[in-house]
């Protein structure tokens, strides 16, 4: 949020196994969709036909999808689903990135397009505003699979999407380089190497500050460090409670607290009874995904 060296936006993210799309995709006389949100994929293969000038023979049926506008990147999900699942049928050869601009996602960050090609833990280089190319893929190691997620939803409006989601990017000021400096230093000298020698403590510690320090910046449109006062609570209940790092994911209302796994279903039942007793929302565990999509392909 700053591009003082001549890029904006950065990212990074780590793939986890759900919630999850589905989606069965085979040729067909014409163009059908049946399932869960067929509105939204009309539109992702309007956008992949325009791109490409294809008319898609094809019967795809949306078996699940993720929670839209809950901050775990529906969109980009299914839009990368259709669009894979439409360039197998095609036969059209093109990379993930590229059917991920195609139906207009990796506008600001690579990270929901990196994993859903690699999985793990990823971060992305940020855009430049002079090519608008997707944003590069620096850096991605697996997540380590003894530690886990507790994924929170309080009981809140939905996260910014679509029109809603420029305008509040629009109107945000320049970060100061002071804290884009230390954003960027956390990510280096902190979260990186605490991942690479799995080091929970201070890989959680690099986490929470780097969310306070992004969520500061946000607050100028979405009201606080986190995205509502529910969520706000939630976040300092998960901290009291032992958590290793918290967080927001996007926009929210989706929050999260790094735990090992012996930890989690005592802290799930816990986090579970405050949601109960506040807003009411949802809790589940949730282990990283290191694979990215599956993607099976029958004669």
């Amino acid at each position: 949020m700053n591009g003082e060296l001549g890029r904006i936006f950065g990212g990074l993210g780590v793939g986890i196994d759900h919630p999850n799309v589905l989606l069965h995709a085979q040729s067909a006389p014409s163009l059908k969709i049946t399932g869960e949100q067929t509105n939204l994929a009309q539109e992702i293969i309007a956008q992949f036909s325009t791109n490409y000038h294809i008319t898609p023979k094809a019967h795809l049926h949306i078996t699940q999808t993720i929670p839209c506008h809950s901050g775990l990147g529906s969109g980009t999900q299914l839009a990368l689903a259709i669009a894979v699942a439409l360039a197998k049928i095609s036969n059209l050869q093109a990379s993930i990135p590229e059917l991920a601009s195609s139906v207009g996602r990796a506008k600001r960050t690579s990270v929901g397009t990196s994993i859903f090609e690699y999985g793990g833990f990823v971060v992305d280089g940020g855009k430049n505003p002079k090519t608008n190319a997707t944003p590069p893929l620096i850096y991605h190691q697996p997540f380590p699979e003894d530690w886990c997620f507790i994924v929170a939803s309080p009981n809140q409006p939905k996260g910014l999407a679509n029109s809603e989601e420029k305008q509040a990017f629009d109107q945000l000021t320049t970060m100061p380089a002071q804290d884009v400096g230390q954003i960027c230093r956390l990510i280096m000298f902190k979260l990186l190497p605490a991942i690479a020698e799995h080091d929970i403590e201070t890989f959680g510690a690099a986490l929470t500050e780097i969310q306070i320090l992004t969520g500061n910046h946000f607050a100028q449109t979405q009201g606080g460090t986190y995205a509502k006062p529910p969520a706000t609570k939630c976040i300092k209940f998960m901290q009291q409670q032992g958590a290793y790092g918290v967080g927001q994911s996007s926009w929210g209302p989706a929050l999260y607290a790094v735990l090992k796994q012996q930890q989690a279903n005592t802290f799930l039942t816990k986090v579970q009874d405050h949601l109960q007793a506040n807003t009411g929302g949802e809790a589940f565990i949730a282990k990283a995904n290191n694979q990215g999509a599956t993607i099976k392909v029958e004669a």
